[in-house]
């Protein structure tokens, strides 16, 4: 095979057009906690034993996708991710295949385990070599915990869609964590960061791999390594949010056919920061670190909604009735806006959202978007105000329709308006 050179991953250079989706992004996102450029990696000998080179992605995606049975499917559901389309398959009776990005990703992730758990020709390792800039014999070193991640996908890669913290069982948790202990160091660090940055719930996940650290031969080394995985991880998500600060100020609004598939700041990402801002209130050694992480995402999360809702105004929404594939899209993008207000919200003030949700509730009311029927647009305009009251909208509705519907206003108790982290077991 032939491995062209890979452009610097991590330093990531501006985009006009923001996170696409690939067969690359979807494959390597989840991992970008774990990936520094290869200058750095090759300079700093406790990188190189926690993370990946980012020089070495292309050769890897082009060895696992390499002959790939699959990979005309991955592209389709690609294309079809793009909110206009929904797959042939019934997303009611099937649901991993509602959102085809999420059902490419894992196809691509079981293609990764799969193929990693293979020795890699000499020949191939040699390749990878060169193109990598990276000895074969760090590339070996690299593979058993690259490989473990993909297998083990279920619990670092958690769905987009929702925002609750999950609660991982306990016991495979446990034999998780042992596995990668007993791959080394870098397995060991690579499952920890992952861990922590995936929405999996913190009060089970620190006490489990602190247990599992006791019982190895060097115990105060791989507790020291907990420590610094968690310290990590708020270093690293305020590293991420201040870079998508910068580039989402960049980037000015523009005519789009539809909303933004991929974000910068997805909800659930802001979900994890929030969990482990709060974290840092009952722990705090983590105190300085979190304050900073705090001011850091505040700032990314407006500054990506400020530009979302600027998009979705100037978006050409079809003016014929529209099909139910576009209506399932406009209910999960209202759901995502409604997300990201509330989850950013709470880093600053509902004041600094309240502007943008009434730009968005006027805009949607207008008699120019004619592919809503009057009743849809209330429900999308109440989707979207967070309000613990009913709206003037739906009280102006129901003035319209005949007795007893006129007297059946209430206060409308929306258990989306609650956090989403407090759903969580504690």
């Amino acid at each position: 095979m032939t491995l062209p050179v890979l452009p610097n991953i991590r330093r990531e250079p501006f985009s006009a057009e923001g996170p696409v989706a690939t067969s690359f992004t979807l494959l390597f996102r989840p991992l970008w906690p774990v990936i520094v450029p290869a200058t750095e990696w090759m300079r700093s000998s406790e990188l190189s034993a926690r993370s990946i080179p980012d020089t070495l992605l292309e050769p890897l995606r082009i060895w696992i996708m390499d002959c790939y049975p699959q990979g005309t499917l991955v592209e389709k559901l690609i294309e079809l991710g793009d909110g206009l389309h929904l797959p042939e398959r019934d997303p009611l009776d099937e649901k991993e295949w509602a959102d085809p990005l999420w059902r490419a990703s894992q196809m691509l992730w079981v293609r990764a385990a799969e193929v990693l758990s293979r020795p890699i020709p000499p020949a191939v390792l040699e390749e990878m070599s060169e193109v990598s800039g990276l000895r074969t014999t760090s590339i070996e070193t690299l593979l058993p915990a690259i490989q473990l991640v993909f297998a083990g996908a279920r619990h670092f890669f958690q769905s987009r869609k929702a925002v609750v913290p999950v609660v991982p069982d306990r016991d495979d948790l446990a034999l998780l964590l042992k596995e990668a202990a007993g791959r080394g160091i870098t397995a060991w660090c690579f499952a920890l960061t992952l861990l922590m940055t995936s929405r999996n719930e913190i009060d089970i996940i620190l006490p489990t791999a602190r247990a599992v650290a006791h019982v190895q031969p060097d115990a105060r080394l791989w507790l020291e390594l907990c420590d610094h995985a968690i310290t990590g991880v708020y270093e690293l998500f305020t590293v991420r949010c201040d870079r998508i600060s910068r580039e989402v100020t960049r980037i000015r609004p523009a005519e789009r056919a539809e909303r933004r598939v991929l974000l910068w700041l997805e909800a659930n990402e802001q979900a994890t920061m929030h969990a482990l801002i709060r974290f840092a209130g009952r722990c705090s050694v983590y105190g300085a670190v979190a304050a900073e992480l705090m001011e850091a995402v505040a700032k990314a999360a407006k500054a990506q909604f400020s530009l979302l809702v600027e998009e979705d105004r100037l978006i050409a929404w079809p003016v014929t009735a529209w099909p139910d594939s576009l209506m399932i899209s406009f209910e999960t993008g209202n759901r995502r806006f409604r997300q990201l207000v509330s989850l950013g919200a709470s880093f600053s003030r509902f004041a600094d959202y309240r502007g943008g949700i009434e730009q968005l509730v006027a805009h949607y009311m207008d008699e120019r978007i004619t592919g809503l029927g009057v009743a849809e647009k209330i429900h999308a305009c109440e989707m979207l105000e967070a309000s613990s009251s009913p709206s003037s909208l739906l009280t102006d509705y129901l003035q319209l329709l005949p007795s007893p519907a006129r007297g059946r206003i209430f206060v409308r108790r929306d258990v989306s308006l609650t956090m989403p982290w407090s759903a969580s077991a504690r």
